[in-house]
């Protein structure tokens, strides 16, 4: 499955962005962004920065069966307004999001107990599995929270699994939130080195 196909697979089925969801990030202020995002040269070997593409045309009718559990999917379909990059066709993908939002860590550990396990439903009836777990890492910066989501739906040959960590991390009054999937999964031990250069750099600015 090619990049393209993987990012409107992701956009399609993982997509509710209904009014009323809880964000788990605010867009990123200016003054938290420079010098602290992630780029190449502090990632695994494999990674190179995602080319821009526009944003695939979602219907927003899509519902869930956990009340707020939108706010996770959505924060996996777009990953956030800071840097992307890529290990592959079929990922690993990684974005990441600097911001000042110190209630973030605590909404993203409301959620992931809340949302357990829920359906995404799209206008034509398709739907997403989606279960949220704790992500097993240990705790980074000042305070952290992480979980780990896996999605499956279709069938056959159209037949999908994606699966990766979400997490939140605050160093100061920073929070830097890390978005890192891929089909069918990532490997969690990548997923816990790049969280902790993410937090040295936000360490080293403050």
């Amino acid at each position: 499955m090619t990049r393209q196909l993987i990012g409107i697979t992701l956009a399609l089925t993982l997509a509710s962005c209904g009014s009323g969801s809880t964000p788990v990030e605010p867009e990123p202020s200016r003054s938290a962004t420079g010098g602290a995002l992630l780029a190449v040269e502090d990632l695994p070997d494999g990674y190179v920065t995602s080319p821009p593409q526009a944003e695939p045309e979602v219907s927003r009718a899509s519902t869930v069966s956990v009340a707020g559990c939108d706010a996770l999917i959505d924060r996996f379909r777009a990953g956030g307004t800071g840097v992307r990059f890529e290990g592959g066709a079929t990922g690993p993908f990684l974005a990441e999001e600097v911001s000042e939002n110190p209630d973030a860590v605590g909404v993203l550990r409301e959620l992931g107990t809340r949302c357990a396990a829920f359906t995404d439903t799209d206008p034509g009836g398709g739907t997403t599995s989606v279960t949220v777990a704790d992500a097993g890492l240990p705790s980074l910066g000042d305070e952290s929270a992480a979980v780990r989501m896996a999605a499956s739906g279709g069938a056959g040959d159209e037949a999908y699994t994606l699966g990766g960590y979400l997490l939140v991390v605050r160093v100061g009054g920073t929070t830097c939130t890390l978005v890192h999937f891929g089909q069918p999964e990532v490997d969690r031990a990548e997923t816990e080195a790049i969280a902790r250069a993410a937090v040295r750099k936000l360490q080293r600015r403050q």
